[in-house]
């Protein structure tokens, strides 16, 4: 698995892009991944190379990883900022976008802007809500365990993490998706913790009514663990129905 490695600059803040199979880019649907709210390219590497051979993209946003981490600029917006600017820099016309957790906000934040480049959405385990994170929010997540073998503080700054905070805003994502047409794969953890309720689930069936709702009945919020095949075997399935069907 070939890695490339890039840094966009987004009106002053490098963007850290990991890309695999670059050379299969014409042949496929590119997928581009949006990563959870602290999470880099480096908690993507071993999905990528398990699933399918197929041109991928991993955006790290801004703070997070070897992106640039500056002091503010951490709205919903400026996130979705990022995004356009790797899009735009690789010259990107049409492809699978898939978010998980946080980034799902920022996902479809994006793709209510760009419906004419979306062939299909994965999404993993959020609702179409970009949250206000309330006051003691670093506190509480820097006393979790540490998330997929690493700890917060390791995988952003305090300091990035309390601008994000006072930064974030509620907004409402759901009456937007009535305008996306593309095939949409949401998945669930059926296990407590879920960021993703019933309820939730429910009503992305309701905006999207093409959306197929996969629950992973060993799995809470984390989607890729304990069965990582589980999550590969779900996301290639749906995305060579794409394929076939393009």
């Amino acid at each position: 698995m070939n890695l490339y490695e890039t840094m966009v600059n987004n009106n002053g803040v490098l963007i850290h892009v990991t890309e695999v199979h670059r050379e299969l880019r014409n042949e496929q649907v590119p997928l581009v991944i949006i990563p959870g709210l602290s999470e880099s390219s480096e908690d993507y590497l071993s999905i990528m190379e398990k699933l399918s051979p197929r041109h991928m993209v991993v955006i790290t946003l801004r703070g997070r990883g070897q992106s640039e981490t500056p002091d503010s600029g951490y709205t919903l917006d400026d996130h979705i900022s990022d995004i356009e600017a790797v899009i735009r820099h690789l010259g990107l016309h049409s492809f699978v976008l898939m978010g998980y957790s946080r980034g799902v906000s920022y996902q479809l934040g994006y793709a209510v802007k760009n419906p004419e480049r979306i062939q299909g959405l994965i999404i993993g385990d959020y609702p179409a809500v970009h949250t206000k994170l309330p006051e003691g929010w670093v506190e509480f997540l820097a006393s979790l365990p540490p998330w997929r073998g690493k700890a917060l503080f390791d995988r952003m700054k305090p300091q990035t993490l309390h601008e994000l905070q006072k930064e974030s805003e509620k907004v409402e994502l759901w009456d937007e998706l009535a305008h996306l047409t593309c095939p949409v794969l949401v998945i669930r953890g059926a296990k407590p913790n879920s960021a993703l309720s019933l309820e939730a689930a429910e009503h992305y069936k309701t905006v999207l009514p093409q959306a197929q709702i996969i629950e992973f009945e060993q799995h809470d919020h984390n989607i890729f663990e304990p069965d990582a095949d589980m999550f590969i075997r779900t996301a290639n399935s749906f995305m060579s129905e794409i394929r076939s069907n393009h």
